[in-house]
């Protein structure tokens, strides 16, 4: 009962405002109403009284993770191992921390470090888990998810985190009887329904909200680094390039819509042709690192239609989509929105997975289909359709 509880140390503090205890329970009463720089201010006050106490320094270090600044949270979770090497959480949220910096070597280190102090800790073995899937060390992935399970079978996290790798593995009946069991352990989930329907070749018209979102707030701290380095995507500077090669912008420059902007690797790329430049997306992390580039002026937290049947009519010159319709299996109001956008001339550019004809037949017969990666393949003649049904004309 927080609000009590809060009423109640705020009551103690009153009488003895030096109480670092109270001042220590208040702050963690903050992080659960993620009230995260109340958390920090409350504890760091307890702590400035007595700066002895591991937990305080711990918990410190989640409200720090809690609003991304991750520098100030490992060097709490630091000073809470060194004042009790004993600590396993205070370890084992370190390596959470150095995963969402990508540090995962060191992260692994710092999961293996709780489970030697405490072998039986599900939740370090789960965390172990992700980052080995993440360094593409399958087996190992798997094998730290399982005794997760073993010590938990309620672990409702560990069994998404398994199908996932299994998923990734190829051993998709394995991975379907994972995700039907984190269904059951909470039957609310959307994304996990979304990649059960994946995994048993339903067609759905687009992949939950919940899903995208969920997905990509996770992957932001790493999302440019992986795309770039990893993946060696350059689908957004191929976009820009084609926009350049069949127009010339005016002299005025062009107003140009980014939907699903994502980090905002297409802002580098547009920005110096672009006299406004508006991002929609509906991660509110990959919004943040998409406005610490300082190239958009105006980023928007919604789905895409949403967004777009809020704009005006004829407000856009050019309408650009990288990687994303992969998210979106049918597409008729998105292109019907972009034409309503669209100003005379304007263009519309975008990407999307196209099936292989030689091993995926049933894919050049649909409009779209969902892939067991979660994606949607879209047919070219869908594509070709929507755009003569829609007054588009396709340049090659």
């Amino acid at each position: 009962n927080l609000d009590e509880a809060e009423l109640a140390y705020k009551a103690l503090l009153a009488k003895r405002p030096d109480d670092c205890d109270a001042l220590h329970y208040l702050g963690l009463i903050s992080f659960q109403k993620h009230r995260y720089s109340d958390a920090i201010s409350l504890i760091g006050t307890a702590i400035r009284i007595n700066s002895r106490v591991p937990a305080f320094h711990c918990n410190l270090g989640n409200a720090y993770r809690a609003l991304g600044q991750l520098d100030s949270a490992i060097a709490a979770f630091v000073e809470a191992v060194k004042l009790d090497p004993r600590f396993h959480i205070a370890y084992s949220n370190l390596g959470n921390a150095l995963k969402d910096q990508g540090r995962l070597d060191e992260a692994i280190i710092s999961y293996r470090n709780a489970l030697a102090l405490r072998p039986d800790f599900a939740e370090a073995h789960n965390n172990l888990g992700v980052v080995l899937g993440a360094q593409g060390k399958f087996d190992e992935a798997v094998e730290s998810f399982r005794k997760a399970i073993s010590l938990n079978p309620n672990y409702a996290n560990a069994y998404c985190s398994l199908g996932g790798v299994l998923k990734n593995q190829g051993k998709f009946d394995e991975a379907l009887e994972c995700f039907q069991q984190h269904l059951k352990l909470e039957p609310d989930n959307d994304a996990t329904r979304h990649i059960i329907a994946a995994l048993k070749g339903s067609n759905l018209e687009t992949a939950p909200a919940a899903y995208v979102e969920k997905l990509f707030d996770e992957y932001a701290d790493r999302f440019d680094t992986h795309i770039q380095q990893v993946l060696k995507c350059d689908i957004p500077k191929k976009l820009v390039s084609l926009v350049m090669q069949h127009s010339t912008p005016p002299v005025e420059k062009w107003d140009v819509l980014d939907l699903g902007c994502g980090t905002g690797l297409i802002g580098p790329e547009i920005a110096p042709v672009a006299r406004q430049l508006v991002g929609v997306d509906l991660s509110a992390k990959m919004l943040e690192k998409a406005k610490s580039r300082n190239l958009y002026q105006r980023l928007e937290h919604l789905d895409l239609l949403t967004m777009m049947q809020r704009e005006k009519t004829a407000s856009y010159d050019v309408i650009i989509a990288a990687d994303v319709f992969v998210y979106i299996g049918k597409l008729d109001e998105i292109f019907s929105e972009v034409k309503r956008l669209l100003r005379p001339g304007g263009l519309f550019e975008f990407s999307v997975e196209t099936p292989d004809p030689s091993s995926d037949k049933e894919g050049t017969q649909q409009n779209y289909k969902l892939h067991t990666t979660g994606r949607y393949i879209h047919s070219v003649g869908y594509i070709t359709r929507l755009a003569a049904d829609h007054g588009f004309l396709i340049q090659e």
